[in-house]
């Protein structure tokens, strides 16, 4: 029983968290952002002290809400407002709201947090942290910047969010373009930190992306919100979703794609993103839909050699010219080899390797002790694998990559005719 209290407190900081901090901030008003995480932090703490040796209430979500809510009025009326320490004892006693209104809070703190009168880096870092529950050390990693940098930059986003008293409310007609760009690129982030972890030990966070689905889930079921870009990026999360249990072994290390038993592909996702996909119309300019385009030729493969490499690569190509993101281009460097081979995708690789997003990556050696592998300078594969090794965090890639240079190592060499 205690463990599974503790798991549920574990899920309410990843699912409900939002939901908390969300409804607070709408109730308080947006000045009192930090306060509202506050309160929301030594909910889920008194939960996770007494939860295990008490019985779990029988409404979990409206029990971390009201704590929350009377822990947010006690801190008020210790700064001595005046009007909140009279008024808002009512809100303790109010009944939690219902799961429809919970969703419209949500999409309006997206919204709220996507403020054009923020800087595009505060803009993600404020949706990461209050919508995705990421916390600073993984926003850092989803950002490829400094946790120390990210710190700073939340208590600056929080300050100058604070500062501009934003509204929590859908923006006019004309600006819901652009604003939707910016809350699709950090739900994006959001479901890729789960999709491949850059920390830890674990390759995959299921909760992440549930979450990035669920979040999104949310802008699909709302007529203005719904689009190409929208139902491409879910497209994208099924497609990706689909192969959830073929990327990692039963003892947690990484498949890889040539490997992974398609079999236990679900096709289930697999079908809704084929239905999300074909209602893109105009998707050339749509990196979301590239994107999927390419997960779902991988989804589609019955094996790794009859996978349609040329078309794949193609669409890297066009995804790139869209993008100008050499991470993207790094992604496309594989294709290239089954393409080209692997001497044209070192070439290719080579263009690539300096730009400063990179600097640091692993994937960038791990990708040439694979071309170099192919070509036979295991010399070179070993000692890039070797770098890769350094600059890698997470320690089921690290686990991988050792198990690559000992395989390298050892490797039989041919005996001369």
């Amino acid at each position: 029983m205690p463990a599974n209290s503790f798991q549920l407190v574990d899920h309410f900081f990843r699912t409900e968290y939002s939901k908390a901090v969300t409804y607070l901030t709408s109730r308080f008003g947006t000045a009192h952002l930090e306060a509202a995480e506050d309160a929301v932090q030594e909910a889920l703490m008194k939960a996770m002290q007494t939860w295990p040796y008490q019985t779990t209430p029988d409404n979990p979500t409206g029990w971390i809400i009201r704590t929350a809510t009377n822990k947010l009025i006690d801190h008020l009326r210790r700064q001595q407002k005046v009007y909140y320490a009279t008024k808002l004892p009512e809100q303790a006693a109010s009944p939690q709201p219902s799961e429809e209104v919970f969703s419209d809070e949500l999409i309006k703190m997206i919204f709220a947090c996507c403020s054009p009168s923020l800087s595009i880096e505060h803009q993600l870092i404020l949706t990461l942290k209050i919508l995705g529950g990421l916390s600073i050390r993984e926003i850092a990693a989803a950002l490829l910047k400094k946790e120390e940098t990210i710190a700073k930059a939340y208590t600056r986003a929080k300050k100058k969010f604070k500062d501009q008293n934003l509204r929590l409310e859908l923006p006019v007609a004309d600006a819901l373009p652009i604003r939707l760009q910016a809350v699709t690129k950090a739900l994006y982030l959001l479901f890729n930190e789960g999709y491949k972890c850059t920390t830890g030990d674990q390759l995959i966070r299921k909760d992440l992306c549930e979450e990035a689905m669920r979040l999104n889930h949310l802008l699909l079921g709302h007529t203005q919100l719904n689009n190409e870009h929208t139902r491409a990026l879910m497209a994208l999360m099924h497609y990706q979703v689909a192969r959830f249990e073929a990327r990692v072994s039963a003892d947690g290390n990484p498949v890889s794609l040539r490997d992974q038993n398609r079999e236990s592909w679900d096709h289930q996702h697999i079908q809704l993103g084929d239905r999300y996909l074909a209602t893109i119309k105009h998707g050339q300019s749509n990196e979301y839909f590239l994107q999927a385009a390419i997960a779902g030729i991988h989804s589609r493969a019955t094996s790794y050699s009859s996978t349609n490499w040329a078309h794949i690569y193609q669409l890297y190509q066009k995804l790139y010219q869209l993008t100008q993101n050499p991470i993207i281009g790094l992604n496309s460097i594989i294709p290239c080899a089954e393409v080209y081979g692997p001497k044209q995708a070192l070439i290719e690789l080579k263009k690539l390797e300096d730009a400063p997003i990179l600097n640091g990556n692993y994937l960038v050696p791990a990708t040439k002790s694979e071309l170099y592998e192919r070509v036979g300078e295991i010399k070179k594969a070993i000692s890039e694998a070797e770098m890769a090794l350094k600059f890698a965090v997470n320690k089921r890639d690290k686990l991988f990559l050792t198990k690559k240079i000992f395989k390298l190592v050892n490797r039989p060499t041919s005996k001369p005719m």
